[in-house]
């Protein structure tokens, strides 16, 4: 954390931005730690929370912007070379698994998942079913939920934030799953009434 209040001490707001960065950058703190730290800051170091939530959450769409268009022009080798080799290799495999799996959706649900939302611009900029634009459409929604909660959770527990996010953290993968399997589920039955009509509901008609 010493590093963060670092940055803060220098650049301000910008820091809030950088810190969507701080696992590329090369500092060994976790993306949910940074995020609940800037919404700390909001409320320890006078900084306004909306500013602050602002430059926050800017950088991490900027950071999954920057990471599809590296996926698109130059894959994922790039950030294998970039970033600790063999761990972002495994990364990479883990997101392809997810977008194999899930399609689309497996954007948004990887910004719930610890080191997968990292690689997962990537992998998806290197798909030449997914446009820039698609991409936004189920990462911006998701990344905006993501950031709002660790930034929150920063600001009203200020003291005990760490262990918090590490908790959630370490359950946030099975809570994400058991959420889309959920939605899944539903839209499948929703579909499945939509095509048999005798599965829906008929309207009791009473004889006067």
């Amino acid at each position: 954390m010493e590093n963060l209040l670092h940055l803060v001490d220098q650049y301000g707001y910008i820091a809030m931005f950088l810190f969507s960065w701080i696992v590329f950058l090369g500092l060994p703190v976790p993306n949910e730690m940074a995020a609940a730290f800037a919404g700390y800051l909001s409320e320890w170091r006078q900084f306004d929370p909306y500013t602050s939530f602002l430059f926050m959450y800017l950088g991490l769409l900027s950071y999954g912007i920057f990471g599809f268009l590296i996926g698109s022009r130059f894959g994922t080798g790039l950030l294998i070379r970039l970033i600790n080799g063999k761990r972002t290799a495994e990364l990479i495999r883990k997101s392809e698994i997810w977008i194999d799996k899930y399609g689309l959706f497996a954007i948004s649900i990887s910004y719930f998942i610890p080191g997968v939302r990292l690689a997962m611009p990537y992998i998806a900029g290197t798909s030449k079913g997914i446009s820039l634009f698609r991409f936004l459409l189920y990462a911006v929604p998701s990344a905006g939920v993501w950031a709002i909660l660790y930034f929150q959770i920063g600001r009203y527990f200020p003291k005990s934030f760490q262990s918090i996010v590490e908790e959630i953290s370490s359950k946030a993968g099975i809570a994400a799953i058991l959420i889309f399997s959920a939605i899944v589920i539903y839209f499948m039955f929703q579909l499945l009434q939509n095509r048999y009509s005798s599965l829906r509901r008929k309207k009791i008609r009473y004889r006067k």
